[in-house]
């Protein structure tokens, strides 16, 4: 898998950069390293993005939120032709164990727990609902939209149901031998 090391400094909660004076206070040298860059941060070529950080913070990042930082996600690629997806968690890096982020050609459903996470991600990998996604989602850019989640009556994750927690474990262990 390749590897990407990326600097947040984005809040969550508010969607948009940390604030600079409290960067200039509290992380100085993350700002100074940033700074470095403003220029190139403020001639991104997403207009969306470019007047984001021009409102707010010169390094705020598009897309970024709490979900973004959930413990466990439910990810797919949005640029292809089959629905494919994987339970996304923390990894062990040589900087510490970090989240995984994904890139914003991908779509992501948050999830609290490992169990619900890979129950849905077995769901979304179904022989059905991959054929269901393909007959009305044209591959490229527009496959695998996030709202292709609407099209399907996914019954809520109920650790008491045995078939959820079965499906689930099934989830875990195809995760494992991908590996």
């Amino acid at each position: 898998m390749p590897e990407i090391y990326a600097l947040i400094v984005q809040d969550p909660k508010k969607r948009v950069g940390y604030e600079e004076e409290w960067m200039k206070i509290n992380l100085p040298r993350t700002f100074a390293y940033l700074h470095k860059f403003k220029e190139v941060l403020l001639s991104r070529g997403s207009n969306v993005v470019r007047e984001l950080a021009e409102k707010t913070a010169f390094y705020t990042m598009y897309s970024i939120g709490e979900y973004t930082f959930a413990p466990y996600k439910v990810v797919w690629k949005r640029m292809a032709s089959d629905l494919e997806a994987v339970v996304l968690s923390k990894i062990k890096t040589p900087i510490g164990e970090k989240d995984v982020i994904p890139t914003d050609t991908t779509s992501l459903i948050p999830f609290k727990s490992a169990e619900e996470a890979h129950y849905v991600c077995a769901i979304l990998n179904s022989s059905p609902v991959r054929f269901c996604v393909r007959s009305y989602s044209s591959g490229g850019r527009g496959f695998g939209a996030p709202s292709i989640i609407r099209h399907f009556g996914i019954p809520k994750y109920d650790k008491e149901k045995e078939v959820h927690w079965r499906v689930s474990e099934l989830s875990k262990r195809a995760h494992t031998l991908a590996k």
